[in-house]
């Protein structure tokens, strides 16, 4: 994409222009793909920025606009992107320009820190790749072109942990590796292979703190799962509660799952860690949530009203729990998804009893003088005492309703959970177990294998995925050349005055070559400003006071902010 306005207004202020426009060719050229070896890019939609109007962008290496050599920044400049009418705009040194309905800021190589930091980034660390800008309306969608193995660095610490046994991270390493790859393969006709959050991967960014991390995915680089010559897509979860799952149980993937299976796995299980919801009472009920006790006493209303009981649940005791039994799974036979707990249990309850007639005083004189009983007439019935019953009644919860909801057992917003129950001498548990869907890679059971048991990194992939072949792939290094330097420029130079006593030569250093000095009227950023000095131009400079210098020059006299004066042989 050509930019007119760029070419004018942006060359002035904020881009070198070295020599040929050729060079970009050159450098586009040089960068190809060798024949018979794989892209390494990942084009990752940074979502969790939300749907930013404006973005502003710090560059810390190396870039150029779309690739051309012959247009870049220099480290450190400040970049302001925003979406106007369909279109991106760029503010740089205080000009602004149209680039169309979308601008690639390309990384080229360079020593050191080479990425780019992104205000509102949720951990501010550094985005290591180029970074494409497409206007949506008036919102920006920004997708950084990233080398998977910079961008698995960025991955790793969040999706598991950098204090995880190295074993574990590797195997997370190639499990993430290989999920990027296949979800690539799946999105190629779209604009980006992956989104930067829990939908696909949380991926904040790379931070040098994170060595454990790092030094997993270099140890595992380009080691890949596949099957049936297609990358796996590797699912992994924060823990499987005990046993695995298979995709198209819990998310609906659409086959391809061939190489997993469903097992037990007392790694996860094993794991302190591993997160649990626990629901305890005693068997007598007198700790149970009121909820609880209320779904008994109406469930056994209808047949205690046929027994001759009174059907209000007030008059309804559920005073023992004699049973706790999952039953009926959601996919069959093999997964311990139990849709139900059917709760067995005694209750006391109150009998209908009949509700006569009173007698006149007339005829309770007659019943004591002849002794004969007046038969009274019954009008209507009311509860007797308290009667406990040596029936048994039954009643389903739901564990994906009652349970996980109305009673507060939620571990997850999928309805995978598995039910376990617990009993000891007077007390029951219910326990649900699994946070997140189960498919795939535990992290806390690699946790385990690896800390606990000295597992390494191919028994874990093993255990997980049995059905997958591992190996190593070779992909290309999609960074550009580096772009030549150019020559230092030669500052145009007054004459300056004779420095008096206390003063000396200095020379303005600033960050970039475009950038400008204010010399102020007084020692305050309030104070007017009288005249912009360039980089490298030299001043007589008074003693520094407060942060603050009072300069002059053949044309200008005074004050500066001292950081950007060095003292000429000093």
């Amino acid at each position: 994409m050509k930019h007119p306005l760029l070419k004018g207004a942006l060359l002035a202020l904020c881009i070198m222009l070295i020599g040929s426009l050729g060079l970009a060719e050159a450098g586009q050229a040089a960068a190809g793909q060798e024949a018979g070896r794989e892209s390494g890019a990942l084009r990752v939609w940074l979502k969790s920025l939300g749907e930013p109007s404006e973005l502003t962008l710090r560059l810390a290496g190396s870039y150029s606009i779309d690739g051309n050599a012959g247009l870049f920044f220099e480290r450190g400049t400040e970049i302001t992107a925003s979406a106007r009418n369909g279109a991106v705009w760029l503010r740089c040194g205080g000009l602004q320009m149209n680039m169309g309905a979308g601008v690639t800021l390309t990384r080229h190589q360079a020593d050191g820190e080479n990425g780019l930091y992104i205000d509102g980034s949720a951990r501010g660390n550094l985005y290591c790749g180029s970074l494409e800008l497409n206007a949506e309306g008036a919102a920006l969608q920004p997708v950084l072109v990233i080398d998977v193995e910079e961008y698995l660095k960025g991955v790793l610490p969040f999706e598991m942990n950098d204090a995880f046994p190295l074993e574990a991270l590797k195997a997370q390493a190639v499990a993430a590796r290989t999920y990027a790859l296949s979800r690539r393969a799946e999105r190629g006709a779209k604009n980006y292979d992956l989104v930067d959050t829990p939908a696909d991967q949380v991926f904040f960014g790379f931070d040098p703190a994170w060595q454990n991390a790092a030094a997993a995915v270099e140890a595992t680089r380009g080691v890949c799962g596949r099957f049936n010559g297609r990358y796996a897509a590797c699912y992994y979860t924060a823990t499987n509660g005990g046993q695995t799952a298979l995709p198209g149980d819990v998310l609906s993937a659409p086959g391809g799952d061939a190489y997993l299976n469903i097992h037990d796995d007392p790694y996860d299980l094993e794991n302190p860690l591993s997160p649990v919801s626990t629901l305890a009472f005693r068997k007598n009920l007198s700790d149970a949530p009121a909820q609880l006790t209320q779904w008994l006493a109406e469930a056994a209303a209808e047949r205690l009203g046929a027994m001759g009981y009174s059907e209000e649940t007030g008059d309804i005791r559920p005073d023992r729990v004699i049973s706790l039994t999952p039953h009926t799974t959601k996919f069959g036979p093999e997964n311990r998804m139990y849709q139900y707990v059917r709760v067995t249990y005694a209750l006391s309850a109150r009998p209908m009893e009949p509700v006569y007639t009173e007698l006149t005083f007339e005829e309770r004189i007659r019943e004591i003088f002849t002794g004969v009983k007046i038969e009274r007439e019954v009008v209507g019935m009311k509860p007797g005492a308290w009667t406990q019953l040596d029936e048994e009644f039954t009643y389903d919860l739901t564990v994906y309703g009652q349970l996980k909801n109305e009673l507060g057992m939620k571990l997850s917003g999928l309805d995978c959970e598995l039910v376990t129950v617990i009993e000891e001498e007077d007390v029951f548990a219910l326990q649900l177990r699994r946070y997140g869907h189960g498919v795939g890679l535990s992290q806390r059971g690699a946790q385990i294998m690896a800390g606990q048991y000295g597992m390494r990194c191919e028994e874990i992939l093993a255990f997980y995925y049995p059905g997958l072949t591992f190996e190593a792939a070779a992909f290309d290094d999609e960074i550009l050349p580096p772009i030549p330097e150019l020559p230092a420029a030669t500052p145009v130079r007054e004459p300056l005055p004779e420095p008096g006593e206390g003063e000396s030569i200095a020379t303005v250093r600033l960050s970039t070559a475009w950038s400008t000095l204010n010399v102020r009227s007084a020692p305050s950023t309030d104070a007017p400003i009288l005249a912009e000095l360039k980089n490298g131009v030299q001043v007589v400079a008074a003693k520094d006071e407060n942060g603050w210098t009072r300069v002059r020059t053949g044309s200008v006299e005074g004050y500066v902010s001292s950081q950007y004066l060095t003292v000429d042989g000093g």
